[in-house]
């Protein structure tokens, strides 16, 4: 049996730092205790720098809030181009620039008159050469390249990330880095297995799997990667995006909605037709090639 350090049976017996350095590199206990300090500090510093890298961020986020942001962009942030399209047509409908069908197409409601906001500027322009346009159409229309263009250009939120980064991953990396340097240290001082010094020095290996599924599960703790790192101003853009749909009449709103999404094609209709042996068959198992491996089904 290898004689262990001073302090091997429960942690450093004195209260002198040479003793308590000694115990972290050569005890089993304490090279345990190392590596899981090792692991906090890694998550301590991961946290350290999210704090200091998001605190200008923080800012902007919070004056935005108290701001306010404009139902548009709002939609723009929380979702894509075309949730844009639907927040402006709500916004241009309850002022009076647009009229909505039921079909949800688009026409002017007053021909030359125009809003404030050069963004809902360009729509309404788009939306006068395009009349009985709908919104799911708005994201690839030529028409309105220039509202898509103010939208990209003009979103306040050009330079926050809106997705918390690489936390999970680093931590998990750092959980498997601190079980593998942790078995090499046991290579190296050929310290006693922790808790049962009369163990084989093969227990370690159960010990550096253990320690590595323990660590592992703080990755848990952190967001996730697609997390949305700004919860506040997404539930204040939502609001904003409730508040303009909630400003026109129920018809309109169903109309919009409904335009939104591009129509399914029509089912192909089934023809029957004959085979030169004079079998009946339609033209869906033909299509397939009629190979027999589905059965004609």
């Amino acid at each position: 049996m290898r004689p262990t350090a001073a302090g091997s049976a429960g942690g450093p017996r004195t209260g002198s730092w040479g003793h308590t350095v000694e115990w972290l590199l050569t005890d089993g206990e304490g090279i345990l205790t190392f590596w899981v300090l090792v692991f906090g500090a890694c998550n301590v510093l991961r946290g350290v720098y999210c704090l200091a890298r998001d605190r200008r961020a923080r800012r902007r986020v919070r004056a935005m809030t108290e701001r306010g942001v404009d139902p548009v962009r709002a939609a723009y942030l929380t979702g894509d181009a075309r949730d844009a399209a639907e927040a402006a047509v709500f916004v241009l409908a309850a002022g009076g620039f647009l009229r909505v069908a039921d079909d949800g197409g688009l026409r002017l409601a007053s021909p030359g008159r125009m809003p404030r906001d050069p963004l809902l500027t360009a729509f309404v322009q788009g939306a006068g050469g395009a009349p009985g346009v709908k919104v799911h159409e708005i994201p690839d229309h030529p028409r309105f390249e220039a509202f898509r263009t103010l939208l990209r250009e003009r979103e306040p939120y050009a330079g926050l990330s809106m997705t918390t980064g690489l936390s999970r991953p680093l931590i998990a990396a750092f959980a498997a880095l601190s079980a593998f340097f942790m078995g090499l240290h046991v290579v190296v001082t050929e310290a006693p297995v922790p808790f049962d010094e009369d163990a084989r020095q093969a227990g370690w290996l159960l010990v550096c799997l253990i320690v590595w599924m323990a660590l592992s599960a703080v990755t848990a703790l952190w967001p996730g990667d697609d997390r949305r790192r700004w919860p506040s101003l997404d539930a204040h853009c939502r609001a904003r995006v409730e508040s303009a749909r909630a400003a026109v009449p129920e018809s309109t709103r169903r109309a919009v909605l409904a335009s939104k999404h591009r129509p399914r094609p029509a089912p192909r209709p089934r023809r029957a037709g004959s085979r030169p042996d004079g079998s009946w068959v339609d033209d869906v198992v033909d299509f397939c090639g009629g190979c027999g491996g589905c059965g004609g089904e």
